[in-house]
């Protein structure tokens, strides 16, 4: 099995089922148990979701776990794989907006969006547009606290979202996963795993065996989590709790209630979303 991380570059394409993987701690209980896959049929490529809905579109990954809204967008050329999700039902911890302002006071003021997720940004402008406020956005790569100190807020997400003490670093911090369930009720489902449509139409049976291996991976990995989150605290610098509390709070089932949440962001962003596993 192959592993690469992945620049902003043109990829050469392989011959292998090519198998995108988050390159944040997030998906480790689903890729958990994945480690004796036959490195003669998969390649797996690292790299943050927009890098990923990219290939995906292109053509330069098979499967791959995508942003929401890249689905929704994407979903005439791609199907899901079932019962596979990354969501929260109420504070997801890695997805934040981190502010020198209260929320109410950020109309007109400027935020930096992370260029690293499709759907965090588009549900801060939607949770943001309902209430009536209106920012000045700017979209840019978040590698330290230094570069958001510079700006009145920014989103944050993944592993950069965790590894810093935000809340001693800005007076205001939101959860975005939470501000999303106290407006609806409802999970909201940031990443889900998608295949090209051609690609499962021409290889109906290695999607079969690869998406029960999925399956089975992820109730290993869900049954590991003490494991999962020593080694995700190590690769972070942090301590453990935090790793458990943040798995705690991630659910990663793809249930009818997760696509009614998925089918309100949809719409409350315009697209008309039909979701088929």
């Amino acid at each position: 099995m192959y592993y690469s991380t992945i620049p902003e570059k043109e990829i050469t394409i392989q011959k292998h089922l090519r198998l995108g993987r988050i390159q944040y701690i997030n998906v480790a209980p689903i890729y958990y148990g994945l480690g004796m896959l036959n490195q003669d049929e998969y390649q797996i490529t690292s790299a943050p979701p927009a890098i990923l809905n990219r290939m995906l579109t292109m053509g330069q990954l098979d499967i791959s776990p995508v942003s929401s809204i890249a689905y929704a967008n994407n979903q005439d050329q791609w199907n899901l794989l079932p019962n596979l999700s990354i969501s929260s039902c109420g504070k997801v911890m890695s997805v934040k907006i981190v502010s020198k302002h209260s929320l109410d006071k950020l109309n007109n003021k400027h935020i930096i969006l992370t260029n690293e997720s499709e759907t965090a940004a588009a549900l801060l402008k939607l949770l943001l547009k309902k209430k009536n406020i209106e920012p000045h956005y700017t979209t840019q790569p978040i590698i330290s606290p230094d570069w958001v100190l510079k700006k009145d807020a920014a989103l944050v997400i993944g592993d950069t979202a965790l590894k810093y003490p935000w809340e001693k670093l800005l007076p205001h911090v939101y959860d975005l996963g939470e501000l999303w369930h106290m407006q609806t009720s409802l999970p909201f489902v940031f990443g889900v795993w998608a295949v090209r449509k051609q690609y499962a139409y021409e290889n109906p049976e290695k999607i079969r065996r690869l998406t029960q291996k999925f399956h089975q991976s992820k109730q290993s990995g869900l049954a590991n989590i003490s494991s999962i989150s020593r080694m995700a605290a190590h690769k972070l610098g942090i301590d453990i709790d935090t790793c458990n509390r943040y798995y705690q709070c991630l659910n990663y089932d793809l249930t009818d209630m997760h696509i009614n949440g998925l089918q309100v962001f949809c719409e409350g962003m315009g697209i008309d979303c039909t979701v088929m596993q």
